[in-house]
This record gives C-alpha cells, sequence and structure tokens, in this order.
C-alpha cells in the first residue's frame, strides 16, 4: 500500500541535511553551534522515534491480546452453535415423533368415536323403546306385577341387571370422552410445546449466528489494524536509521567544520589566509551515451532533466488532489537526470509511492533546500554522497505509483515533510 513507505520519507523533512559553508566562507563559531545543536535534535527525535516504536510494538501485543480473546470467543459460539443445531435436531424429530403420535391418536380417536357412536345407537334404542311403549312401563310396575316372591326376586334382578347395564352404558360413554378430550388435550399441548421450543432454538441459533458475525467481523478488524501497526512500526525503525544516517553525517560535518576552524586559527597566527581545500571537478558533466543532459544554467538551480512539463504545481482534478511539484515528460529511450543544485544525498531508495527516488539537501545563501527526483529507472548517487550542480544522478523512469514515463521533480524550501508544506513551484525557481 501506498502508505508503508510514505511514513518512512516523513523524516526527510526533519533532517534537513546541509552541506558545508561554501570553502571560500570563513567558519564562524555560530556555523559550529548550530551543527551541534542540530545533533541534538537528531538526539531528541530519535529518541522520540524509539518511544514511538516501543508504543507501536505494544499496540501490536494489544491487538494480538485481543485477537486471542476474540478467537475463544469464536471457539465458544461455534461450540455454541453446533449443541444449538444438536438441540434442533433432537425437537425436530420429537416434533415428528409427535406428529406420528398423533396419527396413531387419530386412529384411537376414531374407534373411540365409533363406539361412542354404537353407544349412542343403544341409547337411542332404548329411548325409542320407551316412546313406543308410551312410557307408562316402569321398572315399579314390572316389579309390583310380580306373580309370586320368587317371581318378584327374578323381576328385582332382571331390573337391576337393566339399570346397570344402562348405567354402564353412560359410564363408559362419559369416560371414552373424557380419554378422548385428554388424548387430544396433551398431544396438542405437546405439540405446541415443541413447535415453541423449536422457534426459541431457531431464534437462539440466529443470535448465535449474529454474534458469530460480528466476531468474525470483529477479528478482521483487529487484523487490519496491527497489519497498518507492523507498517506504522516498519516506518518508525526506517526513520529512526535515516536519523542515525543523519547524526553520523551531521557528526562528521562538525568535525569538518572544527578542523575548518582550528585551521583558520592556526593560518591567521601565521598571517596568511586559509582556503578550503575543493572538491573538485567541473559543474558542468558529459552527457552519459544515448540521451543528453540539459545545459546548467546560471541562477541557484538548473533544469533536472530534458522534456515538457506535462503536470504542473498546485491542485490538479477540480482541486481534491494537490501535485507539490512539476512531471517532465520523457521524450528520448535514455533521459538522464541531473542534481539541480550542489548538495549532498540524504535518501536514495526505492519507495513504494516514488519509486526509485533521491533526495538532496542544498544550502544556498545559508536558507536550506530539498529537492526530490522521483520515478526514475535507475539511480547513480547514493546516500551520503555530494553531487555537484548538472551531475547526472540518474535517468527517468516509471517505477512506483507512476501513470507513464516521467520525472517528477519537488523542490520545498527547507525540509521534506509529510504534508509537503515547504513545497514551492520550481517554475519560481528554474526557467524550465
Amino acid at each position: 500500500m501506498k502508505k508503508k513507505r510514505m511514513l518512512a520519507l516523513a523524516v526527510a523533512g526533519a533532517l534537513g541535511l546541509g552541506i558545508l559553508p561554501p570553502a571560500a566562507d570563513a567558519v564562524s563559531t555560530r556555523d559550529i553551534e548550530q551543527k551541534r545543536d542540530e545533533m541534538d535534535s537528531l538526539r531528541s527525535k530519535r529518541s522520540d522515534v524509539e518511544q514511538k516504536i516501543n508504543e507501536a510494538q505494544k499496540t501490536i501485543e494489544s491487538l494480538r491480546s485481543q485477537q486471542r480473546q476474540v478467537a475463544n470467543d469464536i471457539q465458544k459460539l461455534n461450540v455454541a452453535i453446533d449443541e444449538t443445531s444438536g438441540k434442533i435436531r433432537n425437537v425436530s424429530a420429537d416434533i415428528d415423533q409427535t406428529e406420528q403420535a398423533i396419527d396413531q391418536l387419530k386412529q384411537e380417536i376414531a374407534e373411540i368415536q365409533e363406539r361412542i357412536e354404537k353407544r349412542n345407537e343403544i341409547l337411542k334404542e332404548r329411548l325409542r323403546s320407551l316412546q313406543e311403549s308410551g312410557g307408562a312401563i316402569s321398572y315399579l310396575e314390572v316389579l309390583l306385577g310380580a306373580q309370586s316372591f320368587s317371581d318378584f326376586i327374578d323381576r328385582m334382578s332382571a331390573v337391576t341387571t337393566i339399570m346397570e347395564a344402562d348405567q354402564q352404558i353412560i359410564r363408559e360413554q362419559e369416560a371414552d370422552k373424557a380419554l378422548k378430550e385428554k388424548k387430544e388435550t396433551e398431544l396438542t399441548e405437546k405439540r405446541n410445546k415443541l413447535q415453541a421450543d423449536l422457534q426459541e432454538l431457531k431464534q437462539l441459533q440466529a443470535e448465535l449466528a449474529g454474534q458469530l458475525e460480528q466476531k468474525n467481523r470483529l477479528m478482521a478488524d483487529l487484523k487490519q489494524k496491527e497489519e497498518e501497526e507492523h507498517d506504522h512500526k516498519m516506518a518508525l525503525e526506517e526513520e529512526k536509521e535515516l536519523i542515525a544516517k543523519q547524526e553520523a553525517a551531521v557528526k562528521e560535518q562538525l568535525a569538518e567544520l572544527e578542523r575548518q576552524k582550528r585551521a583558520e586559527e592556526e593560518a591567521k597566527q601565521r598571517g596568511r589566509t586559509y582556503t578550503a581545500p575543493n572538491d573538485g571537478g567541473s559543474s558542468s558533466e558529459e552527457a552519459p551515451s544515448g540521451g543528453s543532459t540539459p545545459p546548467v544554467s546560471s541562477g541557484a538551480f538548473t533544469r533536472p532533466a530534458n522534456g515538457p512539463i506535462n503536470s504542473g504545481f498546485g491542485y490538479r482534478f477540480g482541486g481534491t488532489d494537490f501535485h507539490p511539484g512539476v512531471d517532465i515528460g520523457k521524450r528520448a529511450p535514455v533521459v538522464p537526470v541531473v542534481a539541480a543544485a550542489d548538495g549532498i544525498v540524504f535518501r536514495s531508495y526505492y519507495s513504494s509511492s516514488y519509486g526509485n527516488v533521491i533526495f538532496v539537501s542544498h544550502v544556498i545563501n545559508g536558507q536550506t533546500y530539498t529537492t526530490v527526483y522521483a520515478h526514475l529507472e535507475a539511480r547513480l548517487v547514493g546516500e551520503g554522497q555530494h553531487v555537484r550542480k548538472g551531475q547526472v544522478i540518474g535517468y527517468m523512469g516509471n517505477t512506483g505509483n507512476s501513470t507513464g514515463p516521467h520525472l517528477h521533480f519537488e523542490l520545498h524550501r527547507g525540509g521534506w515533510n509529510p504534508g509537503k508544506t515547504n513545497a514551492v513551484d520550481p517554475r519560481n525557481y528554474i526557467a524550465f
């Protein structure tokens, strides 16, 4: 992703590496003090970055702990879902058995209903007999019509038998009706309870599934945050490395300033004027085979490459995208890129966004500037290397987040920072 490396570049704005003052100028105590202050500032920044790295590591450990807890919750939810699914299967089986019992009950009820109907017919027949006799014959008349005591006893036994038969029919009728109602009520209640249990279990299953989905989303979010925190920590570690390199470079510059200061004082004591050594070389350089270098112009900066300006400085695309530099189009198979001014390379590496990129720091008339040369096909200079105005430092390319071969060139009045707040329009400093 783009931000993986962008944070690492942020240190460049803080570094603001400056080359030594021009050799012809005398080294002042203020120059030495400024370098010492710069070293103190870098030490403080390195300490801050180390603290941020520790904080990032703690955040990563916290995120991992949360992931372990969420993983445990997910495991519990999966177990609960499995148990609920098992209960749903058991209740569904019970419902099937109850439905089968209801079918069996329907047959039993049909048999009971048949017995009830038969008894109803018997009772109706007895009622019809009474109606046909006009209702005049009663059990008392039967008893009083006995011709003898033994006839009375016989008649008494017969009447008792008939009465008991009638009562038994009625009792059986009532018992069958009660049995029918009881079985119907029991099975209906059982089926309704099982249906309610099934509905409750399905609702619980849905709730558990919803909780599981939330936990899975939380786990994905925690993993994403951990990945982002790893990227952040990686950028901080790279920033720490850059600051350490800068500390070493500033220490070397401070030693050189102190050496020049001592030499100046010794020269004064001997009555001579001190001249610092020149690093040699001309400000112009032959173009490498296959392409031409732009002519070295007068003034503080020179054009970094030949080609048309395809995209200028400022907001683009309706004011939604700030372009902190200019894009110079590639119009030849090989297009050399040159240093816009004398300076020192404080970063030369591959960035996921800038591609092959070189950062150069310049000190011109006491003002620090930073130039950026991005999307290079190749880099010819390394970190800590001094470059001269017009010196070839790389070749135009199409690396990193680039939509076509070109040079993305930035000029910052001061150091580079992620917000590009120091960026200025190069066309105000360079004649393109």
